[in-house]
Parts: C-alpha cells; sequence; structure tokens
C-alpha cells in the first residue's frame, strides 16, 4: 500500500468525523483490508466507525490482538485506550495511553488522571493473590505496577505486602522505609521498620525507633517488649562477628545452634564442665570448643552408640527447645513453671512443649512444631525469653 490508500483512510476519516459518513468509511475499510489484511490504518478506521456508532466492544476487538505489537502506532493506541476507559477496564487503557505518552500530550494526560486509580486496582490485585497463596503470580503483577506507577503508595504497599510473602525482610524493610517515610506518625509502620531494622537493617536504628515507640506510648507493653529484645539484639552486635552472623541465617544446623548458645549463655561459656561425652564427628569442625562445652553440659545431645553430634544436620524446632528446658532446669531455686522437671530428666516432645508453653516461651502447646527447622532470628528469641527466666542481665 502507497501514500493513496493511506491518503483514502484519511478522507473517510475526516467525513466520519466531520459529517458522519459511516458508510464510505466502512466502504473504505473492506475494500482496502480485501486486498491487504495487514494494513493497519484501514483496520483503524474501521474501528472508529464501531467506537462512533457506540460498539466499544467491538472496536476493542479489532485492536486489542494488536496492541503489543503496535505499542507505538499513536492512533491506534489512542483508540484503543478510550475503547478500554469506555468498558471500565482502566488498567487496558492505561497501558495503551502509556505506550505513546512520550509523543501524545492527550495521553500524558490521560495517565496522570488515571495513574492513582489503576495504583488502586493493581494494589487489590495484588492483595487478592496473596490472599490465595499465589504470591509468585503477586509478584509478577508488582513489576508492572512498579513500571507504570512506582511513585504511588499503593505501589509501595504493595512491595511490601509480598516481600513479607515472599520472605524477602529486605526488600521489605525498602518499601517500608519509604511508606514511614510518607506516614511518619503511623505506629504500626514504625513499629515494623524497626523490626526489620533489627532483622536485616541497622539495629541500632531499630533500637532507637523502639525506644521513640516506648517513650511515647509508655502504655502500649508492645513497645516495652520489643524495646527490649531490640536492646538484647543491639547487644548481640559486640559479639565476634561469627557469632552475630548466626542470627542472620535462614537455617541453622546443629554446629551453628551449638555455636549460638556458647556465645548468649554465660553460663556455657564459662560454667563448670560436666561429664565429658565423645562426639568423633566434631574433631575439624569450626565450632569444636562450643559443641564440646554445650555437649558435656548436656544441654544437647549426643548419639551415644554412634558417638556422633551430626553438627551439619539441620537442627529441629523441638531440639532446640528441649536445650531451652535443659537450661532452665539448671536454675536454682528452680522455676515453678518448670513443673517439676529436673536436668537429667529425659525430654519427650510433650513435656518440652508443655514446660516452654507453662513458662512462656510459646504462645500453647499447640504453637510447638518439632520437627520444623529453626533460623537465627527464631533462635535470637528463645534465647533472649530463656534467659530473662533465667534472670540473667541484658
Amino acid at each position: 500500500m502507497g501514500p493513496g490508500e493511506a491518503r483514502l483512510v484519511d478522507e473517510a476519516f475526516e467525513n466520519l468525523m466531520q459529517e458522519g459518513d459511516r458508510d464510505n468509511a466502512m466502504a473504505v475499510s473492506h475494500q482496502l483490508l480485501s486486498r491487504d489484511p495487514e494494513f493497519y490504518p484501514a483496520t483503524l478506521l474501521a474501528a472508529q466507525v464501531a467506537f462512533v456508532d457506540g460498539d466499544v466492544a467491538h472496536a476493542r476487538e479489532l485492536l486489542a490482538p494488536r496492541g503489543d505489537e503496535l505499542s507505538r502506532y499513536g492512533p491506534w493506541q489512542l483508540l484503543l485506550g478510550r475503547s478500554a476507559e469506555k468498558e471500565k477496564d482502566l488498567v487496558a487503557a492505561f497501558g495503551a495511553y502509556r505506550n505513546v505518552a512520550g509523543e501524545s500530550p492527550l495521553a500524558e494526560s490521560k495517565i496522570d488522571r488515571l495513574r492513582p486509580r489503576v495504583a488502586q486496582i493493581l494494589a487489590r490485585r495484588i492483595e487478592d493473590k496473596l490472599s490465595r497463596g499465589r504470591s509468585e503470580d503477586a509478584a509478577r503483577d508488582l513489576v508492572r505496577m512498579e513500571e507504570w506507577v512506582p511513585d504511588e503508595t499503593p505501589t509501595l504497599e504493595s512491595a511490601a505486602a509480598v516481600a513479607q510473602a515472599n520472605s524477602n525482610p529486605k526488600a521489605e524493610l525498602k518499601a517500608v522505609t519509604q511508606l514511614f517515610a510518607r506516614h511518619p506518625d503511623s505506629r504500626t509502620l514504625a513499629a515494623r521498620r524497626g523490626a526489620l531494622e533489627l532483622e536485616v537493617g541497622d539495629a541500632g536504628a531499630g533500637l532507637r525507633i523502639f525506644q521513640d515507640l516506648a517513650a511515647e506510648y509508655p502504655e502500649d507493653d508492645r513497645f516495652q517488649e520489643q524495646l527490649a529484645r531490640a536492646r538484647f539484639l543491639w547487644r548481640l552486635q559486640l559479639l565476634p562477628i561469627e557469632a552475630r552472623d548466626l542470627a542472620s541465617r535462614a537455617q541453622l544446623s546443629r554446629g551453628d545452634f551449638a555455636a549460638m548458645l556458647y556465645w548468649l549463655f554465660p553460663e556455657v561459656r564459662y560454667g563448670e564442665g560436666g561429664q565429658v561425652r565423645i562426639a568423633s564427628d566434631i574433631l575439624d569442625h569450626p565450632y569444636r570448643q562450643e559443641i564440646v562445652r554445650v555437649v558435656n553440659l548436656g544441654i544437647m545431645d549426643v548419639d551415644e552408640r554412634l558417638h556422633e553430634f551430626s553438627p551439619t544436620r539441620a537442627i529441629t524446632r523441638s531440639e532446640a527447645m528441649a536445650s531451652m528446658v535443659r537450661l532452665l532446669s539448671r536454675r536454682q531455686p528452680p522455676l515453678a513453671c518448670m513443673g517439676g522437671t529436673r536436668k537429667n530428666d529425659s525430654l519427650p516432645v510433650e513435656t518440652v512443649c508443655r514446660v516452654l508453653s507453662s513458662c512462656g516461651l510459646l504462645e500453647s502447646a499447640a504453637d510447638c512444631l518439632p520437627a520444623v527447622g529453626v533460623s537465627g532470628s527464631e533462635a535470637v528469641e528463645l534465647s533472649r525469653l530463656t534467659l530473662n527466666l533465667l534472670g540473667v542481665s541484658q
């Protein structure tokens, strides 16, 4: 097709707009498309007739299949955007207008007007997918949202929600920090930012946040408890780097957990050694000294038959909690919440769960999940609560 055919289309469109001559426009469109079905100006002319006739759905049906391919074709995208907007599909309309916004002041004004509503719609879609456990789909939607409406508050809220659902605390901290800058009076955002700073950011900043919250809201016990936790985590920064690194691990091994107990509990580090027990598989382990201490004190077990500690195996929640019970059982006088459990008693899972629930380390025995692994942050919190019960200054 050449300039003559393009001129035919322009004239037919002019007559359609000024005189309402739809029949001529359709005749021109059919004539040209019969000669070349890929002559897009003729398809656009047919879509314009449908739009003028009020058949918006048909106009969109003609345009949408080539929407991506013709993303830089201004008239095509503008009509596709107007058709989608008429059908209340604001996301599709925004996408079409955005394709040509740099070349069309009309498209630019359209996306400026639609941006807040599109951000809300996309945020609701992401929220719906997260509620149905479709976090990967939500993450893909977030990529588009951050490209289209990066500066909108719903985008930051969605980014925080997706990061939390996908266990990405660093990404969540970035989003929450930006949200908090916009809403500095939000207690919820402040507390979440503080918790994330303690977990993966600047522990000193996290401590300062909870100091401010506890001072401003002294009646809120949650902030007092979080302040105590923040102080504990901040003091962890004084430990050797290998000990600090353990707190950030997603999964602890038995050797890692033994090292954490060694560094966090003065009784383990400085207490008198107990019965000497041999574990042949720790001789070359980097935490050999720490493992020997917790094993000889009877805080962690060795397989007596194989004489192995299994330092590289992931520690289970039941093993970690049993160690906390053994540490608590060493306290004199005995804690009432121990229910008579002594340090040399065997510790079936049921006993461990009951004792820790009674002592306040678990909200209830139902929260005891014996086969689940333990992260560094979970082990630190269990240790903090146990040290509180032992009366150890933190």
